[in-house]
């Protein structure tokens, strides 16, 4: 792994933890407003709610043929709600679509919880699917089916299931217009 990446990575941890703390200072509202309805997601047999305070926005970048996007979920410790984040990362020559297989992309895990290092992250594909079910550029979103999705690295996995909707930025989205130059 390059120098750079592991700045961009150090800076992104130190920014999560931030805003992660700053979320967790308001776990005791007592109110279900922080989860999204229904979106949650089992990962290695457990249920997890996504994180309505703190989420990571997907994208797809053209130049660099590849994507990204994060699935951010609310972990209870000791009474205090932690944030944890699964940052996947795939190839592609163009956007997600209906029924695209990240499984088929050379899709890669980073695992940003307390269980794993920051450095030198990267889990593989094993098994199983992660399939585009819906795509909705205008309220930047996209719906992701995991199938018993498993990454693993040097005899650890991370098991996924269930159906999950994320922020996805569709900026350049076919549809939507850049705007004019000198703006």
């Amino acid at each position: 792994m390059n120098i750079k990446r592991h700045i961009t990575t150090f800076f992104t941890m130190l920014a999560l933890l931030s805003i992660s703390l700053f979320a967790a200072s308001c776990s005791d509202d007592n109110n279900d407003e922080g989860n999204r309805s229904g979106n949650s997601i089992e990962i290695n047999g457990t249920e997890y709610n996504l994180s309505w305070f703190v989420s990571m926005v997907g994208s797809w970048n053209e130049t660099l043929e590849s994507g990204e996007f994060t699935i951010s979920v609310d972990v209870e410790h000791n009474d205090i709600i932690d944030v944890e984040y699964y940052s996947f990362r795939f190839e592609k020559s163009s956007y997600p679509a209906v029924g695209d297989d990240f499984a088929q992309m050379n899709l890669t895990l980073e695992p940003l919880n307390s269980d794993d290092s920051i450095w030198d992250n990267d889990y593989t594909y094993t098994s199983g699917k992660a399939v585009v079910t819906n795509t909705n550029p205008d309220e930047s979103e996209i719906t992701i089916a995991f199938d018993n999705l498993t990454m693993s690295k040097d005899g650890y996995a991370y098991s996924f299931n269930g159906t999950v909707t994320l922020p996805f930025e569709f900026d350049e989205y076919e549809g939507i217009q850049p705007e004019p130059e000198g703006y």
